[in-house]
């Protein structure tokens, strides 16, 4: 019989006996929300066939059910030699070794069933873990909250970079109830509640066969009703999603990481190593602005840049619009761009292609619904993406210092990304047709999960920059070459 990895040395641990069926409710809670109109389905049709479909579903969950056992029976762990061993699976073995100087951030989890049972959900992850079931490395549900922070701190004794302890630190913002609120209403759902809502009225006038009175029919105060209350469930949504996630948030600087806890029913709490933050993300949608402040995303290479899809790690919901820079310095304190420092813009022929290709996108979604929307409509959106591409591009920029490259997109959402320069794994000159056709280019770059790129630049303007990221990433540059 062949031996098994890391048969020898430390004892291995399991999970806590309490997480079985701390697991087995989650799960079941899952699989009826998922499987729900199913169910209905084989109950109100009854008969021998439903109770054979009724049977086929429970074995679904009882299968469901078996997977949770066998994970909850097989899964070990232990730190050896300094490296994290984790091994699962009863028919199909997994053998995983984590080293604690590739961990970019750890998350511990609480729901409801957790507080109850005195149980934690350890989540440990590395760079690249999106492509990975689950998006985590390691996963250990659940540990007792003393085995969860004995964990803690022996990978924090083998690494740098891993916090040994989180219980006290320097405190950096908290904010209220009111702020989360605030940010709730300023998340943005709303105008697409609203829109919904106009198709749906004019779908009624259109298609009456589906038996539902027509806008004209229903009076103008039963319609600007209907919109009201369509208005009213987009904030109370929002509003109730934000505080079920940021509720009591808080977060600290321990040591050489950062800290940040939240949440109303299900507590989380991320704990990310200075040294292994890869940008900071500042966004601020129109709405938030207005009230004077944004909101900051901290992110390590276990999540990844614009089109990558994966979460953000670190959030601070709302931050006073003047304090935005001190907090960007409290997660990379080398960012060194003066708060007052105006970025440079676009080039003026990246304006004019932005407006023509937003006009041209959304002219071509009024055309595939002119069934549904008057001419007017139709000339309207054409003139709305016009505005917007071009309002989105003037209020483009960008600044390329010698640690840091900063890039701020969007007007009705505002985004401004921090990247240190260091982070970067490759550059790339790129030119369309079209762009070549405006003698544009842009340059991309590529760190760990995803890539940035710049502003449309002039050609030549690009290629400077281009060479002078190149340059600063040589082994033989020397400190300021770009």
């Amino acid at each position: 019989m062949a031996s098994e990895p890391g048969a020898g040395g430390a004892p291995w641990k399991g999970l806590h006996p309490a997480s079985l069926l701390v697991n087995l409710v989650p799960m079941a809670w899952r699989t009826l929300r998922v499987g729900w109109p199913l169910l209905l389905a084989m109950t109100v049709g009854g008969g021998v066939r439903g109770l054979l479909d009724l049977s086929l579903f429970l074995a679904f969950l009882g299968l469901a059910a078996a997977r949770t056992v066998i994970h909850f029976l097989t899964l070990r762990y232990r730190v050896h030699e300094g490296r994290l061993h984790i091994r699962s699976g009863l028919v199909g073995r997994t053998n995983r070794v984590i080293d604690p100087a590739r961990i970019q951030n750890m998350e511990l989890v609480q729901n409801v069933f957790h507080k109850m049972a005195g149980l934690v959900e350890l989540r440990i992850e590395t760079a690249g873990d999106s492509g990975i079931a689950g998006g985590v490395e390691g996963l250990l549900s659940a540990l007792s909250l003393q085995d969860a922070e004995s964990l803690r701190r022996e990978l924090g004794q083998h690494s740098a970079h891993v916090a040994s302890s989180a219980d006290a630190g320097e405190a950096i913002d908290a904010p209220g109830l009111v702020e989360v609120v605030a940010y709730g209403v300023s998340v943005g759902r709303v105008g697409s509640v609203a829109l919904a809502i106009g198709f749906l009225l004019d779908a009624m006038g259109q298609l009456p066969g589906l038996g539902v009175a027509a806008p004209a029919e229903l009076g103008s105060r039963s319609v600007l009703g209907l919109v009201l209350v369509a208005l009213a469930g987009g904030y109370a949504v929002s509003v109730g999603s934000a505080i079920l996630r940021f509720y009591g948030h808080r977060w600290w600087q321990a040591g050489r990481s950062l800290h940040f806890e939240s949440g109303l029913f299900t507590r989380r709490r991320m704990d990310i190593p200075l040294a292994k933050i890869q940008l900071v993300r500042v966004t601020a949608p129109i709405m938030r602005r207005w009230m004077g402040y944004a909101t900051l995303l901290v992110e390590t290479a276990a999540v990844g840049l614009p089109g990558a899809g994966s979460a953000t790690e670190g959030t601070v919901p709302m931050v006073a619009s003047e304090d935005v820079h001190g907090r960007v310095q409290k997660c990379l304190p080398a960012f060194d761009l003066a708060a007052e420092q105006a970025l440079r813009p676009c080039a003026p022929r990246a304006v004019t292609r932005a407006a023509f290709f937003g006009a041209l996108r959304w002219a071509i979604l009024a055309t595939l619904a002119h069934f549904w929307l008057g001419e007017s409509w139709v000339w309207g959106l054409v003139a709305w993406g016009a505005v917007t591409g071009f309002l989105d591009a003037r209020r483009q920029g960008w600044w390329l210092s010698e640690q840091f490259v900063v890039v701020r997109r969007g007007f009705l959402r505002r985004d401004t990304w921090i990247l240190p320069r260091a982070k970067i794994q490759s550059v790339r000159w790129a030119q369309s047709p079209s762009m070549r056709a405006s003698d544009l280019a842009r340059v991309i770059l590529w760190i760990p999960g995803g890539h940035l790129a710049l502003p449309d630049l002039r050609a030549a303007e690009a290629r400077q920059v281009y060479e002078a990221i190149v340059a600063a990433m040589s082994p033989t540059a020397r400190p300021g070459a770009a």
